[in-house]
């Protein structure tokens, strides 16, 4: 699983398991590493082979030596995807033959293999997923099972949630607001054109000079744009207040209740619902201790009114004092039941049940879900999204588990009112953090890397860790996710809730 690379103010313990898992890692790589030619041609003809069955789109893998072109003898479904890789290292080929897709994802990180368009690449793996199946060899199974084995010590419970959550959200609040809107959800935004960014140029390139402070806080500006200034403002920022109305309408909030967000983010779902409704009181969670300075402060920034009513504590949802129970008229969570894990689903649900009024409480849920037919394959491999990007203990749900264990942590007393899916609007939310993330990364994220981590990204280490770094999240979070989301291989599923015999909860179908 991933390694806590990064001093963040909540570690992981030692454990024997982490232990073996890191004596893996090692002994592997140094395998790796050492590439015994003979080693690396085995594997070069093995993948080779599973590359001829290739039929849709053209792929081109140019080596030091042989330029591959698959498939063989192009045809009329060969037209239109075109994808070309470059190997570095015969490194790459030996972890494509014995980790598949976890391979060819780790093999870009670490610089042994090239492209210019990794969506493209990541298409053409996609659509031809079925006849690549040969890939998938009892090699590859047994290489990552040890990382299966020790994954175990990731589990959220309640002593290792926040260690969990610090390994990744505690990574720097200046990095991620070199890719953020000025808002700082960092959560699937709601376009009104959802390919627009594609079709024509939009507001999307933030230089370094443009991040700004607002209110004493580090934020990035509103998106220039090369066209005349009309006044437009940033696309990806109108989108994200847009879905956080969305939230807001779907819980049918209204001025005077009191909300708990589970999982707080910068504060921006909660500075929304206290700006827009008078007298409304928030209670927002969080086990990041960064996210929680930012949040406060962004609080405080936006009105002595607004501060009063929104508080941000450092809490575990499991862990709320017990004069919350039956305390809300609304609960909403944005993309946190992610970080819950699948053995605590229905102890998630159990506390929203417990949390909500008795009569007319309602909620909201959004989050991040898996196709119901690759749900088996998904939880019997290690990926590269589980293994370097989502935080330790991260789990993506069907939308089926998610309604199971709804009606079992709750007993049945908590009732789907309705359910939508904004899923292809992240490929573009992904987009527009991408353009951000590689506008800004020399001028502002490596510096604040190399500023809050000196020990880890000083000297040639830290230039061969800031390259890494930069080739994970170009990788994982904007290439690799963006292709799942497009193609529907992932899902953002938002769920509305509510208490049988509500009968103040309007219906509004239309909206």
């Amino acid at each position: 699983m991933s390694e806590q690379l990064l001093d963040t103010p909540a570690r992981h313990s030692f454990s024997l398991s982490g232990l073996v898992d890191r004596m893996w890692q090692s002994a592997r790589e140094g395998a790796f590493q050492v590439a015994w030619s003979p080693v690396a041609k085995l594997a070069e003809a093995g993948v080779i082979s599973v590359l001829q069955n290739v039929t849709e789109g053209h792929l081109r893998v140019i080596t030091p030596s042989t330029t591959y072109s698959f498939p063989v003898a192009p045809n009329d479904s060969t037209q239109g995807l075109e994808a070309e890789i470059r190997v570095l290292s015969d490194v790459f080929w030996i972890r494509l033959a014995t980790m598949n897709d976890l391979g060819f994802a780790e093999a870009y990180m670490f610089g042994e293999v090239d492209c210019d368009d990794l969506v493209s690449t990541f298409m053409l793996f996609l659509r031809n997923r079925e006849r690549l199946q040969g890939l998938d060899s009892r090699l590859s199974y047994l290489s990552t099972l040890p990382q299966k084995l020790t994954s175990m010590r990731f589990l959220n419970t309640l002593g290792n949630a926040r260690s969990n959550i610090s390994a990744h959200y505690d990574i720097s609040n200046k990095m991620f607001a070199g890719f953020l809107s000025e808002d700082m959800t960092y959560s699937c935004a709601i376009f009104k054109d959802l390919d627009g960014d594609i079709e024509r140029p939009l507001l999307t390139n933030i230089p370094s000079h443009m991040l700004k402070a607002k209110n004493g806080l580090l934020t990035p500006a509103p998106t220039p744009t090369n066209e005349p200034d009309t006044g437009e403002t940033d696309a990806l920022h109108e989108a994200q207040l847009r879905k956080l109305d969305h939230i807001i309408r779907c819980a049918r909030l209204a001025p005077g209740q009191r909300v708990l967000e589970i999982g707080s983010g910068w504060g921006a779902l909660a500075v929304r619902i206290a700006t827009r409704f008078p007298g409304t009181r928030v209670d927002t969670i969080t086990l990041s201790v960064h996210q929680q300075a930012l949040a406060r402060a962004r609080v405080a920034a936006a009105g002595a009114d607004v501060a009063a009513r929104v508080t941000i504590h450092l809490l575990d949802y499991r862990a709320m004092p017990p004069a919350w129970k039956g305390a809300f008229d609304r609960v909403v969570s944005v993309e946190m039941v992610e970080a819950v894990g699948r053995e605590y689903l229905e102890e998630y649900w159990r506390v929203i049940d417990w949390a909500l009024k008795t009569d007319v409480g309602v909620g909201v849920v959004q989050g991040i879900t898996i196709p119901e037919a690759r749900f088996e394959r998904y939880v019997g491999e290690i990926d590269f999204i589980q293994k370097w990007v989502i935080f330790p203990g991260g789990f993506l749900p069907t939308l089926t588990l998610l309604i199971q264990t709804l009606t079992a942590g709750s007993k049945g007393r908590l009732v789907v009112d309705s359910v939508s899916n904004i899923g292809p609007h992240y490929a573009r939310t992904l987009r527009e953090w991408r353009r951000r993330f590689l506008e800004n990364f020399t001028d502002v994220i490596e510096p604040t890397l190399r500023e809050e981590y000196p020990d880890v990204m000083a000297g040639e280490k830290g230039r061969r860790e800031i390259e890494v770094f930069k080739r994970k999240w170009i990788c994982a979070f904007h290439c690799y996710c963006e292709v799942g989301f497009t193609t529907r291989s992932l899902g953002d599923h938002i769920i509305t809730f509510t208490r049988e015999g509500n009968e103040s909860f309007s219906c509004s179908v239309f909206e």
